[in-house]
C-alpha cells in the first residue's frame, strides 16, 4: 500500500462510503471499503481539501467482537398503518461469515470510535445493521488519493 497511518480514524469521513470486503471473528478484524472521505487533517493528506479514496483497508488491533445487531423495523400497509414491528436482534458468531458476504457493497452510513469501542454502522439489502467491536487500536492502509467527484 501507498499509505500508512494509525490511530487516525477521525481524520476520515466513511459516510456513503461502501463495503468492499468485510472480515471479523476472533483475532481479526477488517474492512476495505471504497469511496471513503480523507479529510484535510489526515497526517498523509498534502492537500488542503478533502479528498477520497477506494481500497482503503481498516484493521482494528486485538478485536473483541461485542455484538452485531440487526436493526428492527415497522412495516406499515399503504394506509399507513402499522401492520408488524421487528424488534432489534443480536446475531450469533456462528452468522458472521455469512453476514459478512452478504455486506459487500452495501453503503456504510456511520463509522465512530468511543473509547476503545468501534461502531460500524451498514445499511444492508434489506436491513440495517450495527457492529461493536473492542480494540486497542486502528490502522488504515490505501494506495492512492483522488478528487472528491
Amino acid at each position: 500500500m501507498g499509505f500508512f497511518t494509525e490511530n487516525e480514524l477521525e481524520t476520515f469521513d466513511f459516510t456513503e462510503s461502501y463495503v468492499s470486503e468485510l472480515r471479523f471473528g476472533i483475532g481479526s478484524c477488517y474492512l476495505v471499503a471504497d469511496n471513503v472521505k480523507i479529510l484535510e487533517k489526515n497526517s498523509k493528506n498534502r492537500d488542503i481539501r478533502t479528498m477520497r479514496t477506494n481500497g482503503l483497508m481498516l484493521r482494528i488491533v486485538e478485536p473483541q467482537v461485542l455484538a452485531v445487531i440487526e436493526e428492527g423495523c415497522k412495516i406499515y400497509n399503504a394506509d399507513g398503518i402499522l401492520q408488524q414491528e421487528v424488534a432489534d436482534r443480536v446475531m450469533e458468531p456462528e452468522e458472521y461469515a455469512a453476514l459478512c458476504s452478504t455486506l459487500e457493497g452495501a453503503e456504510i452510513y456511520g463509522l465512530k470510535k468511543e473509547g476503545t469501542t468501534y461502531e460500524i454502522g451498514i445499511d444492508g439489502e434489506e436491513h440495517s445493521y450495527t457492529i461493536r467491536i473492542q480494540g486497542t487500536a486502528d490502522t488504515q492502509e490505501w494506495e492512492r488519493f483522488m478528487n472528491l467527484s
